[in-house]
């Protein structure tokens, strides 16, 4: 499957201490095209970056009120772009 990342999520997943290093080299891997990245990617290798982005936004992505961080809105996006049907 084909994730097209903006560049503010590359950034946060290539610097992301909870990436396993296979993803972060897969990461690196992606074809750039302006401000896109572009990664073709296994389904399972997907529900796992997405797994680890939601345990992420459960510890980080909220402030005190309950509300979306600045990091929370980059982890809710990769949730939603690497979800698999």
């Amino acid at each position: 499957m084909k994730i097209e990342l903006n560049r503010n999520e590359y950034n946060y997943l290539s610097h992301a201490s909870f990436l396993k290093d296979k993803y972060r080299k897969l990461l690196f891997s992606s074809q750039q095209h302006d401000d896109l990245y572009s990664l073709q990617i296994l389904k399972d290798q997907a529900e796992e970056i997405r797994d680890l982005c939601g345990e992420q936004l459960q510890i980080i992505g909220f402030d005190r009120n309950y509300e979306l961080t600045t990091e929370g809105k980059i982890i809710e996006s990769l949730v939603d772009k690497f979800f698999v049907e």
